[in-house]
């Protein structure tokens, strides 16, 4: 991957400046650039220069090296060895299209996670158990090139620097529920499928919820397209017939059981979404079976 791609987050960017496996063939000289880069070995030994340091790589390491630090690998064409180059940086967005689950808390983290990285240059760890698995699906998706094969390999990067970053940094972070605003009509939908058998109604929810019955409303509406009180209804018949498929409860048992303050209401809203009587529904169930 020698073009720059961007995986854009709602609060910042991976910005990928090249990716590519390197064999023992590939000379480098000593440089340095304002970005991070990765040097995970997939087989063989890798000498690498840091700042007038030499350190060696074993298969299955990773050096995470941070900006601006000089350095080169040696050129060994004796020795055998096949490695993954990552270039890359994070940049936080200038304006949050949205606040979501890769949001502010999440940058800290990764912030976090570097620092050991840029006060030292760099940091030489044990690759993730996953990196070589995750490196060969990088190449699988430049090699075949199938649809949207560009897209998956800059994601595979940011998989692979993540995983790599877990290495360093594996106490708890300070992101540890999901950003973003929380889905007020998800919410709701969980309210009625554990109170359902109880008399609930928009207020009573909106009072749990600590939210405006109006709010419940225009939220639900617009994520489902129909009314609080119409699923919650198409919920108590569902679970209707489950009880008149299994059980020999009577309807005005089920009708408590669901929820309904009548087993009228429960006559009227079934023969109305279903086509058919309860009894009807009973009977062709019985002799389906």
């Amino acid at each position: 991957m020698k073009n720059i791609a961007e995986l854009a987050f709602s609060g910042y960017k991976f910005v990928v400046y090249y990716a590519e496996m390197l064999d023992r063939w590939i000379a480098e000289f000593p440089h340095n650039h304002p970005m991070y880069e990765i040097y995970y070995v997939l087989e063989g030994n890798v000498r690498i220069n840091i700042a007038g340091t030499v350190q060696e790589l074993r298969e299955g390491q990773a050096c995470v090296l941070s900006k601006d630090i000089k350095y080169h690998l040696y050129y060994d064409p004796d020795v055998p060895k096949r490695y993954f180059a990552l270039i890359f940086d994070i940049v936080p967005c200038e304006r949050l299209a949205m606040n979501g689950p890769d949001g502010t808390a999440e940058l800290a983290d990764i912030r976090q996670a570097l620092l050991p990285v840029d006060r030292t240059g760099f940091q030489i760890l044990n690759a993730h158990a996953d990196a070589r698995q995750n490196v060969e699906r990088i190449l699988a998706e430049i090699r075949e090139r199938r649809l949207g094969w560009n897209t998956q390999a800059v994601m595979l990067c940011y998989q692979f620097f993540v995983l790599t970053l877990r290495q360093i940094m594996r106490a708890p972070v300070r992101d540890v529920h999901f950003s973003g605003h929380e889905n007020l009509a998800m919410q709701v939908s969980m309210y009625i499928h554990a109170h359902y058998p109880e008399n609930i109604s928009v207020e009573s929810v909106a009072e749990a919820l600590n939210v405006s019955p109006r709010h419940i409303n225009r939220a639900y509406k617009a994520m489902f397209s129909t009314t609080f009180m119409k699923n919650t209804n198409l919920l108590r018949i569902a679970y209707a017939k489950n009880y008149l498929c299994t059980t020999d409860l009577s309807i005005e048992e089920i009708a408590e059981k669901i929820g309904f303050t009548s087993s009228r209401a429960l006559y009227k809203l079934f023969q109305q979404y279903e086509g058919l009587s309860l009894s009807q529904y009973r009977e062709r169930h019985k002799k389906d079976n």
